[in-house]
């Protein structure tokens, strides 16, 4: 389904990401693991076209993506649910999640911005914004509230429920966990189970080794740039190198 081969991305002299090499499967959840700076999230922005890469290539469904600018990988079915979740704070919740549906519209940005009683009659797009509303019942809570009033957690599922309006095939997340309380770790890692069995694939960052490994079928450990080990994650699990270098077990 995605196919990454010999990548490589440079930030002028800083070598990020060195000939990196991975494969995704139809309906995986697959993990990407490092300590930080390892060069795990200028993978996910080289595929989705947000990093161009200086070698290698990026296939989906046997299209190049590396050959593709980042809006025009938004159209292929990719989404990304970025680092620091990226919502715009003076914007509403609904207006947020509107945006995130763009690809499906095919009038102009400002349409969407503007009075959107008569967007709200195309049943596909009330769809989707319902399917979130299903998945995020807080969300439709606090539907006018502006983004940036939102606490971090409720701001992570503002980000991946943005993503979901383009309605991927593939959704690829980038440190979902991060500064968020165990609990809310915990149900955003059940949400990627329960969205996995609805047919989605997904291709997630994570400096939480533990909490990625527990729900994803196969991982990949990157150091300085490089894909150094992978595996299903029962043996990324079992490994001791992990255990010592990512888990924090003896």
């Amino acid at each position: 389904m995605l196919t990454v081969e010999n990548l490589s991305v440079r930030y002028g002299h800083i070598h990020a990401v060195r000939e990196a090499s991975l494969t995704v499967e139809p309906g995986e959840i697959v993990a990407i693991l490092g300590a930080n700076g390892a060069g795990k999230s200028s993978l996910l922005k080289a595929i989705v076209g947000l990093e161009p890469a200086v070698d290698g290539t990026v296939s989906w469904r046997e299209q190049r993506l590396d050959q593709l600018s980042a809006h025009q990988v938004a159209h292929t079915g990719v989404a990304l649910v970025p680092e620091g979740r990226q919502v715009l704070p003076t914007m509403s919740v609904r207006d947020n999640l509107l945006l995130g549906g763009y690809k499906h519209h095919a009038g102009r940005l400002r349409d969407l911005l503007g009075p959107i009683s008569w967007l709200m009659r195309d049943v596909g797009l009330q769809d989707r914004l319902d399917r979130v509303f299903r998945l995020f019942p807080r969300l439709e809570e606090r539907q006018g509230q502006m983004a940036g009033s939102l606490s971090g957690g409720e701001q992570q599922m503002l980000a991946t429920g943005r993503a979901l309006m383009a309605s991927p095939e593939l959704l690829l997340l980038d440190e979902p966990s991060i500064g968020l309380a165990p609990n809310l770790v915990r149900d955003t890692m059940q949400l990627l189970v329960g969205l996995r069995q609805e047919g989605l694939t997904i291709l997630l960052v994570e400096q939480d080794a533990h909490a990625a490994l527990r729900i994803a079928d196969r991982g990949y450990v990157m150091e300085t740039g490089r894909v150094v080990a992978d595996g299903t994650a029962k043996e990324l699990l079992a490994s001791p190198r992990m255990r010592r270098a990512y888990l924090g077990i003896a």
